[in-house]
């Protein structure tokens, strides 16, 4: 077992960025045959220039009641006020004080602003919340800031703390805030660790329902009118009870668990269902359309796949006996399939006007490979639409719901029909 232990514990090097400095090596064994996306759309589509002069953006948030500005949030700690009409663009949100990206996967992740309705009904300011490493402790902290709405600024000297997750390596620690369309704040939390140990991982963080990692949360935040308390568990949380329906303890906060390193979560306007990437190990990455309470498999599976140890026994002996949830799609790392890529990035159901083609179809990436997909769901088809290049940190909708593409190198371009 030792040497088993040492081949699943050592770390290979990925993308030389902030972003995938490292991922886990296990050995795994096929249970599906790769599926080749088709190359139709490939000269189909193209990249024109929207925004530029960033650093490290990795997301891009839209603002419903203020459709002339946007914000981007910035890997090292700013989230930046833009205007549509290109006036010189100024700090929304200064957290580079508070926050650290010196190792690994650390930074700032995501910001998720307030739908302004939501604050007006609970009579209180409007806020905006920010996921990060913290300076010092390495701890994963979810913290909101109010909002000065005639100024637009937020005032980081007035942070609130909603979440802080301790977090064992600087690696995989999820951190997408958003809003869903039933006005609760959601939370990827990634497990924190760019190791297998086989020992522990049989019944690790990620499927402990009593741990806060590997798992997406659902909080009220701020319910009342104060500032107290931060949050209140929804009482549909499928754990609310504090309990599984087997009678074990869980963590009322948790909405689903069993993710590696879910970074990004987007919502279908259509259905209102969460929609998560999680970062694979060595073999597949994944697209997953979340089912509340549901254990969406890691560390017992990646992709469609057993996780197998160095001697060919399974790191979960139970995987493969219990209903646990299916990716919505996974594509194989370049090993496996040279039209595949490292480091899933997602994404955004299309609504552009002007994409009619890619109406209701899911655009995601890749952070290594740098290619770009369409999910379509109806005929269960993934489609190669373009390459974008390697640093893609982010698929987001702009303000006028365009399909965004933004990249580590500063870039944010925007997908449009070639002409």
């Amino acid at each position: 077992m030792a040497t088993a232990q040492r081949a699943c514990a050592r770390r290979r090097a990925g993308a030389a960025t902030l972003l995938g400095a490292a991922v886990v090596a296990a050995m795994v064994t096929a249970s599906a045959p790769l599926s080749t996306p088709s190359r139709s759309a490939a000269e189909a589509y193209a990249l024109a220039p929207w925004f530029e002069g960033l650093t490290l953006p990795v997301a891009v948030v839209a603002i419903a009641d203020r459709p002339d500005r946007w914000l981007a949030v910035q890997l090292e700690g700013l989230v930046i006020d833009v205007r549509v009409d290109a006036s010189p663009s100024r700090p929304f949100l200064d957290l580079r004080h508070r926050m650290t990206g010196l190792q690994g996967e650390q930074g700032l992740f995501s910001a998720a602003l307030e739908p302004r309705g939501r604050a007006l009904s609970r009579g209180r300011d409007r806020y905006v919340v920010a996921a990060f490493t913290e300076r010092d402790t390495g701890d994963l902290v979810v913290a909101a800031y109010p909002i000065d709405e005639a100024a637009w600024l937020a005032d980081a000297g007035a942070e609130l703390e909603v979440l802080r997750i301790p977090m064992p390596e600087p690696f995989h620690h999820g951190g997408a805030v958003r809003f869903g369309p039933d006005d609760h704040l959601y939370v990827t939390i990634g497990d924190g660790s760019a190791t297998i140990d086989p020992a522990a991982e049989r019944s690790g963080a990620a499927a402990a329902l009593g741990a806060w990692r590997g798992k997406i949360v659902r909080l009220d935040m701020l319910p009342t009118a104060g500032r107290a308390p931060a949050y209140a568990v929804p009482e549909d949380n499928p754990f609310a009870s504090g309990t599984t329906p087997a009678g074990d303890d869980a963590l009322p906060e948790i909405w689903a668990y069993g993710f590696r390193n879910p970074w990004k979560l987007t919502f279908d306007p259509a259905s209102g269902e969460a929609i998560v990437v999680d970062v694979g190990a060595d073999r597949w990455e994944e697209v997953n359309r979340v089912q509340p309470g549901g254990d969406h498999g890691w560390p017992a599976r990646e992709g469609r796949e057993c996780v197998r140890l160095e001697d060919g026994s399974l790191l979960d002996r139970a995987c493969g006996t219990r209903a646990d949830v299916a990716p919505w799609v996974a594509y194989g790392h370049l090993a496996l399939d040279p039209d595949g890529g490292q480091a899933v990035v997602g994404g955004v159901v299309v609504r552009d006007p002007e994409l009619p083609a890619l109406a209701g179809r899911y655009v995601f990436g890749d952070f290594v490979s740098g290619r770009v997909w369409a999910y379509d769901p109806v005929a269960d088809r993934r489609e190669l639409l373009l390459d974008a290049g390697p640093g893609v940190s982010a698929i987001d909708e702009g303000p006028a719901r365009e399909v965004l593409i933004v990249t580590l190198d500063g870039r944010i371009r925007r997908l449009v029909a070639a002409r």
